[in-house]
């Protein structure tokens, strides 16, 4: 479900993205030092309406850590991603990006800058052991892409991958085989497109942006396969939803398998605005082991 123009960029992109991951290191440098000292101890809080899941994260100070993967430059900000982990039995509650309010400002406006508009972030070892992820990608979409009148509006991927760096950045454009039966939530029955170092996308036709409703997008949740595999999760959301400033949890549709198995999967994805230091959350929780 992304822009045709990009196919054009498969070789350019892997060289680009490998030139991108040797600046991160300056970029992480030139992010202000004393803000991350500031804030490398506080504990992100999700917003939740389940009752359980709030109690966990608010019965003492001690009951998780929120672990911080490094900082990379967005817009005029930056944004890193982070895990909330229990103390007492190392089990993951949420984890997400946490975007600066500058990093929405000032983004790449050529769309055809697929580089430019990519953002690649690593994630703290300690997520690595607790959850199937490897990786987050995000990318900026200046002018949306397909189909028309229901993506084509400024919105970014929140990508969370289950496969290397290296892996993804080896995907073709052209299709292969679709997940075996239970892998995918058996609601997504629409195959999107298959987009070079990314993969295949997955809909569920009930998204309210869908046809027959057509309600305005503002965010939706994908999934993404690639040679016969489920690869990646993500959050869809507009650029004017994380301005708003609204909250929001969702539930994630949930296949019958899960591979890897043995490890930790969120079952809900949160989008919200932290008042007190203007910073933007997307994030996986509620996860329950597979």
């Amino acid at each position: 479900m992304k822009l045709t123009h990009r196919l054009q960029h498969l070789l350019l992109l892997a060289f680009a993205i490998t030139i991108m991951n040797g600046c991160q290191k300056d970029r992480m440098e030139d992010a202000t030092a004393a803000e991350d000292l500031a804030t490398a101890e506080l504990k992100i809080v999700v917003p939740s309406s389940d009752a359980s899941f709030a109690a966990a994260q608010s019965n003492a100070a001690t009951d998780y850590n929120t672990f911080y993967g490094p900082v990379v430059q967005m817009g005029n900000g930056h944004i890193r991603s982070w895990i909330n982990i229990t103390r007492t039995d190392n089990k993951p509650l949420a984890i997400g990006m946490e975007i600066t309010d500058g990093a929405l400002q000032n983004l790449p406006a050529d769309a055809h800058n697929f580089a430019a508009n990519t953002f690649m972030l690593a994630l703290h070892k300690k997520a690595k052991e607790v959850t199937p992820f490897d990786h987050m990608m995000v990318n900026w979409e200046p002018e949306g892409h397909e189909p028309n009148g229901i993506y084509n509006v400024p919105h970014f991927d929140f990508h969370f991958y289950k496969i290397s760096t290296a892996a993804q950045l080896m995907i073709t454009p052209v299709p292969t085989a679709a997940p075996a039966a239970g892998y995918l939530p058996a609601s997504y029955v629409i195959q999107g497109a298959t987009v070079p170092q990314m993969g295949t996308h997955w809909l569920d036709p009930s998204s309210p942006e869908l046809p027959p409703n057509f309600v305005p997008f503002t965010h939706t949740f994908i999934y993404g396969s690639n040679t016969g595999r489920v690869i990646f999760l993500e959050p869809m959301i507009t650029l004017a939803y994380l301005n708003s400033g609204n909250s929001v949890t969702k539930a994630i549709p949930q296949p019958l398998h899960f591979a890897p198995a043995n490890t930790y999967y969120p079952g809900t994805y949160s989008i919200w605005e932290n008042a007190a230091n203007g910073r933007h959350y997307v994030a996986l929780g509620n996860f329950v082991w597979r």
